[in-house]
């Protein structure tokens, strides 16, 4: 297959498929967005990392993985991403995926590859696709529980916590075009001809920018004049939930306040969760955010 290259069609898939309005990927709206540095609409951090995931998948196993090992021998995928530039449509898309490595940790094994993509030769995403045993990331103490997130309503804060709910739905047709948005096979993940049905990894997670954005506008930040972008991501999914997941069923999505990472660049994190059909998280994220204005300033030091 390819060679990949994105056009704007791609990430309008992208954008309708997960309900994505954030102006940088508007082909009308792009230079609303102040001293936008990127000349054009750019491509969505979670559908290259679609690409990233399904690219994965297609290639054979044994260039990734280890024959003694199998990825279903993992209950988790875990995505680690470094973003280090973007993605405007005419580029190519490339990765570079390294042979993998096993590790035993105290909570169980983790099988890690390391990626690299890239747009026209360039690096765009660095970091790591890893199978694990347990759930990389940890729910902070201060998340609210007990709480049956179906019986609150959509977009609203927890008042005791102030973590906001955004409530989606897992849409096949949805899920079809992100697939295309991403150049995969969509009728290798569904397939009505043959009673199949299985998300992507990254679909379910990539509603997250949904949700972020629509807190953002309950709190009326600024998405014209104080935009941020994606600097990191880590997403940890649960795959058994993930392959019980059929069309239309709900996902609550919980997003915490801002945290203030410990840097000197006004980056910030929040942690995500998404909540189906169980108790315990479908996923967890971590998501790291840098202010434009902080990567202008840096730009022009």
């Amino acid at each position: 297959m390819g060679p990949f290259r994105l056009s704007q069609f791609h990430i309008e898939a992208a954008r309708n498929s997960t309900d994505d309005f954030n102006l940088f990927h508007d082909k009308n709206r792009w230079n609303w967005i102040r001293s936008n540095p990127f000349k054009g609409p750019i491509a969505l951090g979670f559908q290259l990392g679609c690409f990233i995931e399904t690219q994965i998948e297609r290639v054979e196993l044994s260039v990734t993985f280890d024959a003694v090992e199998k990825r279903d021998d993992y209950p988790f995928s875990v995505f680690e991403f470094t973003f280090a530039g973007v993605v405007n449509p005419g580029d190519e898309l490339s990765l570079e995926v390294k042979p993998g490595k096993l590790s035993q940790t105290d909570h169980g094994r983790v099988y890690s590859n390391r990626l690299l993509l890239k747009a026209n030769g360039k690096a765009v995403i660095l970091g790591f696709k890893r199978e694990s045993e347990f759930c990389a990331i940890d729910l902070p103490e201060h998340f609210p529980k007990n709480i049956d997130w179906g019986r609150r309503a959509d977009r609203t804060f927890d008042a005791a916590s102030e973590y906001f709910l955004k409530r989606k739905y897992m849409i096949v047709g949805n899920a079809k075009n992100f697939l295309t948005s991403a150049f995969a096979e969509q009728s290798d993940y569904i397939d009505e001809f043959a009673d199949k049905v299985r998300f992507p990894q990254m679909y379910p997670m990539s509603l997250l920018s949904s949700a972020l954005l629509e807190r953002a506008q309950a709190i009326e930040h600024d998405l014209i004049d104080d935009p941020m972008i994606y600097a990191n991501h880590k997403l940890c999914i649960d795959k058994r939930q993930l392959s019980n997941l059929s069309s239309n069923d709900v996902l609550n999505i919980v997003v915490s306040p801002e945290i203030q990472e410990s840097t000197s660049d006004h980056k910030v994190s929040h942690i995500c969760a998404g909540y189906s059909k169980e108790n315990t998280p479908l996923f967890i994220a971590q998501i790291v955010l840098l202010p434009l204005s902080a990567l202008l300033e840096k730009g022009q030091k």
